[in-house]
């Protein structure tokens, strides 16, 4: 259901180890790194400021992420929202997966 669901995200995001970043970074571990670490991304001014008070993902942060990020961070250039409780647990669980050892 993750993978369905994410299949919005890829307008803007690669998943893939070692893929690259689009018009936002590629999302491939992004549960296992800090907030706004993606190598070669640039991010908003706002998100790097908010990564200083929430350094790591976190399944409840992504959660308020997916929900409505430009609420959450002023500035950022995320403009996606998933507003159903359930499809974003399912990417949540989907980016966890994204980034296991196998």
């Amino acid at each position: 259901k993750g993978e369905k669901g994410f299949k919005k995200c890829v307008a803007c995001h690669s998943i893939d180890e070692g893929g690259k970043n689009k018009t936002g970074p590629n999302l491939w571990n992004i549960m296992n790194r800090g907030v706004a670490q993606g190598e070669g991304y640039k991010y908003s001014k706002g998100l790097k400021n908010w990564a200083e008070e929430n350094p790591e993902w976190t399944p409840e942060l992504m959660d308020a992420w997916l929900a409505n990020s430009k609420k959450l961070v002023k500035g950022t250039k995320m403009a996606y929202k998933q507003k159903k409780q359930d499809k974003r647990a399912d990417i949540i669980a989907y980016l966890q997966k994204m980034g296991e050892a196998e």
